[in-house]
């Protein structure tokens, strides 16, 4: 249970950002203009290639080359997400993974130091003897700061991983034609087509699901609506590893036996594999207790089916979503539709917070769960008992001097 004994924040968690040594006369291509007396083409003529500079500046070389930095002395606090969204209980929607930094600093002021801006790369791990696990892998998106009548500043740094790169990437050609002459691809298939057009990989972890998409040729197209039908068909979790920038994709697990290892978070204590709670969420919301579910093929919206649970209606009166998926024929659309369409609105515990710090100052499992993960959620007073498995949609970490807690945005299974 103990991922590190005695965590200490400030020694164990490192925010870096891959800028160079604070230099005075450093010059950056792109970044700053030259700090000394050296000219680009002047008097002291300098070739990119051929020459060094004859006088004190440098070009990010030597002791001066980029590196990651470690600022956990000047970072006030923390806040990552990694995972997405739950669409009307009844497929995930794949989000970008963000940071969100506070610090407090003139030397990484933007105003004072030019490599602090958007693009600049940021991550979030932890780091002592063997253990070595990226949290968070990005670039600064925006960086905002203010200044106070004593003289301090704040500098709020929102971060986004590549997952958003991928969405506006423009690709000349995207063809699952030619590999799969039957005529449809996989969802595995389609979202790995999309990792070798942005130059990457699937992750190890990653597995098939089930679900069919027709294949298609296509010349100077973003990618996303690819990668969103396949997550949606093949009813997967989708996330960009932080540490290789590898794609991975894995079903949603069907709860049928418990897996092996599942932690449970709650007030109770009985089970091997607990983890605390501090605070749970149940809520409910219309759109997620629908008793009317239409599904049609997005190619062609006269080819549909319908589930529907009678009771429900009769009780409530219709409560309809209609969701068009890129499959291939109706007997997809009955695959998809059996496994999305269950009623459960009376157990929709949406989040669940635990500390990842326990009583005893160790670092629990809450700072490693990743999207896809089962876990038990156990609270029980006189007044009330929930106890039930859910799938992890979303993992939200929230760092400071102090502590760390994680909160878990859940998707009901069984």
């Amino acid at each position: 249970m103990t991922l590190l004994a005695d965590f200490d924040i400030a020694e164990d968690l490192k925010v870096e950002f891959y800028i160079p040594d604070n230099a005075a006369n450093l010059f950056i291509i792109g970044v700053s203009d030259l700090g000394g007396t050296n000219v680009l083409a002047g008097a002291g003529w300098f070739i990119i290639g051929v020459s060094d500079i004859g006088g004190a500046d440098v070009l990010a070389e030597g002791a001066y080359a980029f590196d990651w930095q470690n600022l956990n002395c000047d970072v006030a606090n923390v806040k990552t997400e990694l995972g997405g969204t739950v669409e009307n209980m009844t497929y995930f929607q794949a989000q970008p993974s963000t940071a969100a930094i506070a610090l407090q600093s003139y030397t990484y002021d933007p105003t004072n130091n030019r490599t602090i801006r958007p693009g600049t790369p940021v991550r979030v791990r932890l780091n002592r003897a063997d253990l070595d696990e990226v949290i968070f892998s990005g670039f600064i998106n925006t960086v905002d700061v203010s200044y106070k009548v004593d003289g301090l500043n704040l500098i709020s740094i929102s971060a986004l991983d590549s997952f958003n790169k991928v969405v506006t990437t423009r690709l000349a050609e995207f063809d699952t034609t030619t590999d799969f002459p039957e005529g449809y691809a996989s969802p595995y298939e389609v979202i790995e087509k999309v990792a070798e057009g942005f130059g990457t990989s699937m992750y190890a972890l990653s597995s098939e699901t089930t679900g069919r998409i027709p294949s298609v040729l296509s010349t100077d197209v973003i990618p996303n609506i690819f990668l969103s039908d396949a997550i949606q068909v093949g009813l997967g979790f989708f996330w960009i590893d932080p540490a290789t920038q590898e794609f991975v994709f894995i079903p949603r697990p069907v709860i049928a036996a418990i897996p092996d290892g599942t932690y449970t978070i709650g007030n109770s204590h009985e089970d091997d594999l607990h983890l605390c709670m501090s605070d749970l969420i149940v809520q409910g919301e219309y759109d997620d207790v629908y008793n009317s579910l239409r599904v049609a093929l997005k190619t062609d919206d006269a080819t549909y089916v319908i589930r529907q649970d009678q009771d429900s209606i009769d009780l409530y009166g219709v409560a309809a979503i209609d969701v068009q998926i890129d499959t291939t024929d109706i007997d997809q659309l009955n695959v998809w539709a059996d496994r999305v369409f269950t009623q459960y609105p009376t157990r929709l515990v949406k989040s669940v917070t635990t500390p990842a710090i326990d009583r005893n100052n160790n670092l629990t499992h809450a700072a490693e769960i990743m999207p896809g993960e089962v876990l038990g959620v156990k609270y029980v007073t006189s007044e009330l008992n929930i106890d039930s498995y859910y799938s992890v949609a979303k993992v939200i970490h929230t760092i400071d001097v102090n502590n760390w807690f994680t909160r878990l945005e859940l998707w009901k299974e069984a």
